[in-house]
């Protein structure tokens, strides 16, 4: 189709193409995802979204949106939502508005590749690898399979088994499986190159950090003054719903070898030592998801007053991911990390990517990743958190829009957390303490 075009003057040539191209749907065909296994929650077709440009760098991008966590929200999934069915797919719009590393705005530094939009159907934060109906509400959980199933379906069908750089992307759920598979993912698209040298392969998850050391701890028990961890029995549920789940092969090697639990491999902090594919992070320190429902602090919120009991769980969240971070930089000395001193899950990142340019420490995202993709420099970027004050010693560490800058509600919070101090028994004097 190219000719003896080279693979860098074509490149040349689609950055300066008009990038108004769609993504368009590319649905499997009953016979494929009958072979393959690569089905949605109530066993229709799954499939991607593909704008074809650059035909040798290629983005995948895995979309997030939850996981299926009982019966009655598999069902709720697989009968109402494009998140459990592609008979809610549209032609040429993806299911969720969060393109990120395949949007078309100069802030993304990977606009002008081919990019692979890959809709989260399966409930099963893309771990599944099941291909008959799963014990939870009958419904298929095949994650692993339909990733497996698009990178052998654009083999066969696009250049893509002539390229030479891939990036594995995805957010929330999606950036999970980055975590999880990045390693297979690049064993698997070195596999099906036919190009002159293995293509080079990088994973960028986006608030996928499920879950930072010592958390989740739930915001009723660090009440009481308690700091017990529930991340091995998240985990082990977790895995336990998804069996079996595709978790990081080195890892669960390691797990068999020192004697830990194999489940415990879903845990960011636990499975990445064992990552070799080099990785980029970008994340928020104060993750909303995790601290408002995985922590149960429904009361938390950028508004958190120095001194409260919330500003002092979201301290204590700060004080967990920057412990995850020393442990990233500690196990691979070239992984990458872009950590904003916001409170959001991962709403935050699609307009650093299309409209609003974010810096941290004068280091535009693009610029970061740049820096860190092209150029091989460290770029380890963790945003000054605002201060709350000193306790025990210890400057608390708040988000930047909280009320230290911003007076507004802090009274009603103060009214809050006292109506739930008092269920919980606990003295009204400890509500600073």
């Amino acid at each position: 189709m190219f000719g003896k075009i080279g693979p860098y003057l074509l490149s040349a040539f689609a950055a300066d193409i008009a990038l108004s191209t769609p993504l368009h749907l590319e649905l499997f065909s009953s016979k494929v995802a009958e072979e393959t296994g690569a089905r949605c929650l109530d066993g229709s077709p799954a499939g991607y979204y593909l704008r074809e440009q650059d035909p040798y760098r290629w983005v995948i991008f895995l979309e997030g949106g939850g996981l299926c966590l009982t019966a009655v929200d598999c069902v709720v999934r697989a009968k109402t939502t494009a998140r459990g069915s592609s008979r809610f797919w549209k032609e040429d719009k993806t299911p969720e508005n969060n393109h990120m590393l395949t949007e078309l705005s100069p802030l993304n530094p990977f606009e002008t590749w081919s990019h692979v939009y890959v809709p989260y159907c399966s409930g099963d934060t893309w771990l599944g690898t099941s291909r008959d109906v799963h014990a939870v509400g009958d419904y298929m959980m095949s994650g692993h399979l339909i990733l497996d199933a698009v990178l052998e379906t654009l083999a066969k069908t696009t250049s893509f088994d002539s390229s030479l750089e891939v990036v594995m992307a995805g957010t929330s759920a999606g950036a999970i499986g980055v975590f999880q598979q990045l390693d297979w993912f690049a064993d698997k698209v070195r596999s099906l190159s036919s190009a002159p040298s293995p293509p080079r392969v990088t994973g960028f998850p986006v608030e996928g950090l499920f879950f930072p050391k010592h958390f989740p701890v739930l915001f009723p028990e660090f009440l009481l003054g308690l700091h017990h961890a529930l991340d091995n029995t998240m985990v082990d549920y977790v895995a336990w719903l998804f069996r079996p789940a595709k978790l990081h092969e080195g890892c669960r090697e390691a797990a068999q070898r020192e004697g830990f639990k194999e489940a415990h491999c879903f845990d960011a902090s636990v499975v990445f030592p064992y990552i070799k594919t080099p990785m980029f992070i970008l994340t928020n320190q104060f993750d909303k998801l995790m601290v408002t429902a995985l922590g149960t602090c429904p009361w938390c919120s950028a508004k958190a007053r120095p001194g409260s009991m919330t500003g002092r769980f979201l301290s204590y969240f700060s004080e967990c991911m920057n412990e995850t971070f020393a442990v990233f930089q500690k196990a691979q000395s070239n992984v990458g990390l872009f950590a904003t001193n916001e409170f959001h899950h991962d709403e935050n990142f699609p307009p650093f990517f299309r409209d609003k340019e974010r810096k941290i420490q004068g280091l535009s995202l693009r610029a970061a990743i740049e820096r860190w993709y092209h150029l091989g420099l460290e770029t380890f970027l963790v945003e000054a958190p605002c201060g709350g004050g000193i306790r025990h010693g210890k400057e608390e560490a708040l988000p930047c829009d909280s009320p230290a800058h911003n007076d507004e509600g802090g009274e009603e919070e103060q009214q809050q957390q006292q109506q739930l101090l008092r269920r919980l028994q606990v003295p009204q004097g400890d509500l600073h303490v």
